[in-house]
């Protein structure tokens, strides 16, 4: 990687947004302080959910959302943008993208939450007008700080120069990837709701998938015994036949540069290492904001296992891993 001249305003702006973007986890984490030796409310009554995909994946989010801000995850982005930057990455693009990751946090951690209604212990339902007035209610400091941390990036990346000759990237693959995923989520838990019906089990998959399949070995029950292999299953098999699912099958995208081994560890590395207890949730976020890095934009688990996703008829030769 080359090292990049920053200029002194782009540089104290980069701060800024740093600083700006690491206020909402100083604020998490003072909470959880006050709470230590406090009292908790529990609510015992019947928390009613909608058997849907749309719920499954509200409740992952929000998990995805409490770690975000609790290990300071906006923070994180910006510095790994800055360090995209200097390393010789358009620094235009990077800010864009960065800016854009700051605003769906932004955006997402007040919708995700399951609220529970102030007139009793049901939960309130989704897209309701009680949801809408309990969201406007909880946008405060941390969407301020985010919207404001976005706005900084942006601006800071505008003072800098662009590089003589920036690394290629795959025009148009990170946003496909991420619907071609959410596309394959749902899917997953299609199966997962349908298929054990057959053998007279019935999976209550309304909290999410992070929170019914941890990876445990200390305590193993039938649920994690079908939700891990048929994930893995689900993205090995179909990347090492055909190199595609059926999302990236929609978004036009597939996995080169790939053999049977290879998306097999791939699927080990990810989507099976997002199920690890407490950290699984980090491992998503750090492989996705590795593309900011990365001099090709590629997410860890290819990174580290030699793969790309490109657009179809789209491919570039890659060396090949050392060992």
């Amino acid at each position: 990687m080359m090292n990049h001249r920053l200029p002194r305003t782009a540089l104290l702006t980069w701060a800024a947004a740093v600083a700006v973007a690491a206020f909402p986890t100083w604020q998490e984490w003072r909470f959880l302080a006050q709470l230590g030796s406090g009292e908790f409310r529990v609510c015992l009554g019947d928390l009613s959910w909608d058997a849907s995909p749309l719920t499954s994946l509200r409740g992952d989010l929000d998990r995805i959302m409490t770690n975000v801000l609790t290990w300071a995850v906006p923070a994180g982005l910006v510095l790994v943008g800055l360090l995209a930057c200097l390393g010789g990455r358009d620094a235009r693009s990077v800010g864009r993208r960065t800016a854009v990751l700051l605003v769906l946090v932004a955006v997402v951690q007040p919708l995700t939450p399951d609220y529970a209604s102030i007139d009793g212990c049901g939960s309130i339902p989704l897209f309701s007008a009680e949801w809408g007035d309990t969201v406007l209610n909880v946008l405060g400091e941390t969407q301020i700080c985010l919207l404001g941390a976005a706005v900084l990036v942006l601006a800071a990346s505008a003072a800098m120069e662009r590089p003589a000759a920036p690394s290629p990237s795959p025009s148009g693959v990170a946003w496909r990837r991420a619907v071609a995923l959410l596309a394959d989520y749902a899917i997953i838990l299609v199966v997962l709701t349908i298929v054990p019906l057959f053998a007279g089990e019935d999976f209550h998959l309304d909290h999410g998938l992070l929170n019914r399949a941890p990876l445990s070995l200390d305590d193993v029950d039938l649920e994690q015994l079908v939700i891990l292999p048929t994930v893995f299953l689900y993205f090995w098999g179909q990347h090492a036949l055909w190199g595609r699912t059926p999302g990236k099958r929609l978004m036009g995208i597939h996995l080169v540069h790939a053999g049977t081994a290879r998306t097999a560890l791939r699927a080990l590395l990810f989507p099976l290492l997002v199920f690890v207890p407490v950290h699984g949730p980090l491992v998503l976020i750090v492989d996705g904001a590795w593309a900011l890095l990365d001099p090709e934009g590629r997410m860890l688990h290819d990174r580290l296992t030699g793969t790309e996703v490109a657009l179809l008829f789209q491919q570039r030769v890659l060396p090949k891993l050392d060992g």
